[in-house]
């Protein structure tokens, strides 16, 4: 399976009705991506969306399902990681609810995310959860992040790194990568890049750039990713001035010349 993948998030404005989705994907083929991380549309069966990736040559890596989902609907999340010949399962972050409680919050999801991670294994999955930047909150000596990572089974909960929240968070990402080790085996890659200043020098504005055109250390980066295990970069550009098309073709071309294929 090919090391370089696209989030379909990324090009959410072009995929609203079938027509679009057919055109889009079929140009995201064309520049020659072979790996989708996506939803399903819901103007799609899924046999027609499997016929469909598979006529291009694509393949999806995972299946999603939000965190309250996982295991009243893991028959469901099984049966279409199957037809995608897939074995992930991704899930969205901690809820607001349980965020704000501080650190009893975090370690009452970690449990919740321990048993989403067994009903996973159970069925063939596995589970894997997509942080941000918010989980880095500190709570005393321990952020949230730390009480994820701690408090959950190795064996049934995995990690999604970004590297552009990983900056966000105040972290160097080829450092904090080294976190995830045994725990993580794909990870989003897009660049940080600062915006021209406007107003007080504190608020210094950051814009999501395609990778290679920001100010990320991506041979330390690529280093570490792949001395931790990573399998698979994943672009995602959570939002693109200009043509997006020309932004994850962009990421695509830095990441062959960075050697993955």
């Amino acid at each position: 399976m090919s090391r370089i993948g696209l989030q379909m998030y990324t090009m959410r404005d072009h995929v609203k009705t079938l027509e679009d989705y057919k055109a889009t994907v079929t140009k995201v083929a064309e520049i020659g991506y072979k790996v989708l991380q996506m939803t399903r549309p819901a103007f799609m069966e899924l046999s027609e969306n499997v016929a469909f990736l598979n006529s291009l040559g694509l393949k999806a890596d995972s299946v999603f399902k939000p965190w309250d989902k996982v295991i009243p609907e893991i028959a469901d999340a099984a049966k279409e990681a199957e037809a995608y010949g897939c074995d992930v399962l991704r899930t969205n972050s901690i809820p607001d609810e349980m965020r704000i409680k501080g650190a009893d919050g975090y370690r009452e999801f970690a449990k919740l995310m321990n048993e989403s991670g067994k009903a996973c294994k159970d069925a063939g999955l596995k589970y894997m959860y997509h942080f941000h930047a918010f989980e880095w909150i500190t709570f005393g000596k321990e952020r949230g992040i730390d009480i994820l990572l701690n408090e959950t089974d190795p064996e049934l909960v995995y990690f999604y790194p970004d590297v552009f929240w990983l900056t966000n968070a105040g972290t160097e990402p080829s450092v904090s990568l080294r976190m995830f080790k045994d725990r993580a085996f794909t990870m989003h890659v897009k660049d940080y890049a600062i915006k021209q200043l406007e107003g007080k020098i504190e608020n210094v504005p950051y814009y999501f750039a395609s990778v290679g055109e920001g100010n990320l250390n991506w041979d330390g980066i690529m280093k570490t990713a792949n001395d931790i295990g990573i399998n698979l970069f994943v672009v995602e550009q959570d939002m693109c001035d200009g043509d997006v098309f020309e932004a994850i073709k962009t990421s695509y071309d830095s990441l062959r010349k960075m050697g993955l294929k």
